[in-house]
């Protein structure tokens, strides 16, 4: 269901960063301080899940989407070792028995999703499986899992305008059947700016997947449901990225809604800025690429921000730069482009005084 309170996300990335956006550390091994994270689009963009999948299935999926981001759109099937798969797993308080990743894996084959996204200048609305997997017997013998992520999916997973960053490893360590869907619900609100998320309790059933007629009184939701997922949440806020509270807000005699406060673990803040200075300078690489000229770094305009003492317009410096480049036939930067840029801002700096 789309939320009215989810088109208010605030994102990481603009529109143009999105293109770039990437799984980031390794599915493979869990490290606390490099977290395998992977986008998801959020319940804004897959308006609609329907099947018989459970949270253990969910966490496959993310799991396997981040095993092979790279591929996505390039392989039209990936194929992994299912013992490597539930080595993670099992390592996060997993089973032993590699059983359940084929019953996870058919559960997840007849789950369907809705989505509505926009692609470039097109707003497109459709409907798919979730995934795909091939269940013979010879792959059971193997061992080795073949799937895909069907390809009308794959545009709107990999440049999705509203997503959350989940925490592969966390996610798979969470337990219950409403903590994970939390989690994911709370990760895309986490990089607001007021770090606030605000819904209504019947939203909040309905994105839980509540069965109709449990804990219909709020005390009951709040503390069978919603207190033992947050729980584990708050247990490791370095492992989730962040802390969350709550409050009820009554209306009248009732409590109707719910407020969540976020805050960001310090650890996450230093991890989200390097993933961005990443996406900044693959950007801007990429962009002198396309103009048949070096890369102006993102952290090189800063420089000259700062030695000009953030009096000029560095949009329209650059663009001066750049013309000036031209005009000048395109000279090769003897000592650089960095300290060509800079002396460029400076003398400008120095004509404005």
């Amino acid at each position: 269901m789309e939320s009215p309170a989810s088109s208010n996300v605030l994102p990481l990335f603009d529109t143009e960063d999105l293109k770039q956006i990437s799984a980031s550390g390794s599915v493979w091994t869990v490290d606390r301080k490099d977290p395998a994270t992977v986008p998801v689009p959020l319940q804004v963009v897959m308006v609609n899940v329907d099947g018989p999948y459970t949270e253990r299935d969910r966490k496959l999926w993310t799991f396997l989407l981040h095993a092979v981001w790279d591929e996505l759109g390039e392989k039209p099937l990936h194929e992994l070792p299912v013992s490597e798969i539930n080595r993670v797993f099992r390592e996060l308080g997993g089973d032993h028995n590699t059983a359940w990743i084929w019953e996870s894996a058919r559960r997840l084959a007849k789950t369907t999703v809705e989505w509505k996204a926009t692609l470039g200048d097109e707003r497109v609305q459709g409907v798919s499986s979730i995934f795909g997997a091939e269940l013979s017997k010879s792959s059971r013998t193997a061992g080795r899992l073949k799937f895909h992520f069907p390809p009308l999916l794959i545009p709107v997973i990999k440049q999705p305008l509203r997503f959350a960053r989940l925490r592969v490893h966390f996610m798979l360590g969470l337990s219950g059947k409403y903590a994970v869907t939390l989690y994911e619900l709370l990760e895309g609100f986490a990089n607001r700016r007021d770090g606030l998320f605000e819904c209504s309790i019947d939203e909040l059933r309905q994105w839980l997947k509540v069965p109709d007629g449990s804990y219909k009184d709020w005390k009951d939701l709040k503390k069978w449901v919603l207190n033992p997922s947050i729980g584990q949440i708050n247990a490791d806020p370095l492992a989730a990225g962040f802390s969350v509270e709550y409050e009820a807000i009554r209306e009248g005699r009732f409590y109707t809604r719910l407020r969540f406060r976020l805050v960001k673990a310090k650890q996450r803040e230093m991890t989200e800025r390097k993933i961005k200075s990443r996406v900044n300078i693959a950007k801007a690489v990429a962009e002198g690429r396309a103009q048949h000229r070096p890369a102006l770094l993102p952290q090189t305009v800063e420089k000259a921000r700062h030695a000009t003492h953030y009096k000029l317009d560095m949009d329209i410096v650059t663009r001066e730069f750049w013309d000036h480049w031209d005009a000048t036939g395109r000279p090769d930067f003897i000592k650089g482009i960095e300290a060509a840029f800079i002396g460029f801002a400076k003398r400008k700096a120095r004509q404005l005084r």
